[in-house]
């Protein structure tokens, strides 16, 4: 059985890896979602969408066979759930530009963080919409979500009957 983290040092690995997930993808976020119209477009934007799988693939990976603690994966998955997903699948949205090439009605960076949330959650309501390359990005973006909450679930009931065991 793997040690469980208890103290402040022992999580401090795990909180600075979760800030520098935090950072990161609010950086991508902010620095892609504010190009201009000359800037910003397919080229751009798909080399964002292959820079955001390529890191969704790792992350995978680094989860599933890299964190032998139900906790530290709760708590990163909790992180992923919450901002660093939905804010670097925006940045993505965003690199594509604002001329209705990636998400229909969409006029600056805070509309399509909204987009991409409403998108993770897979609640979508309607009021925007995706075209073009950025359709496939919006599936796979309401597929991670599914597979995220998932694993995030999975972790909290490995944790919860570890510490909740009638021997």
């Amino acid at each position: 059985m793997h040690h469980e983290p208890r103290t402040l040092e022992e999580w401090k690995s795990t909180l600075v890896a979760a800030l520098g997930l935090v950072l990161a993808s609010f950086l991508a976020w902010y620095g892609l979602s504010r190009l201009n119209e000359t800037q910003a477009g397919y080229t751009i934007g798909t080399i964002a969408a292959i820079g955001l799988v390529v890191w969704l693939v790792s992350q995978s990976w680094y989860y599933m066979t890299q964190v032998k603690s139900p906790r530290r994966l709760l708590f990163l998955m909790g992180v992923s759930f919450i901002q660093v997903v939905p804010f670097l699948f925006a940045a993505v949205y965003g690199a594509f530009g604002y001329s209705d090439l990636c998400v229909i009605g969409a006029n600056g960076p805070a509309d399509v963080l909204y987009f991409s949330y409403v998108t993770f959650t897979t609640v979508g309501y309607g009021d925007l919409s995706p075209a073009g390359l950025c359709r496939a990005l919006a599936a796979a973006e309401a597929v991670t979500g599914y597979i995220l909450l998932g694993l995030f679930v999975a972790a909290a009931v490995t944790i919860y009957s570890r510490t909740h065991r009638h021997d």
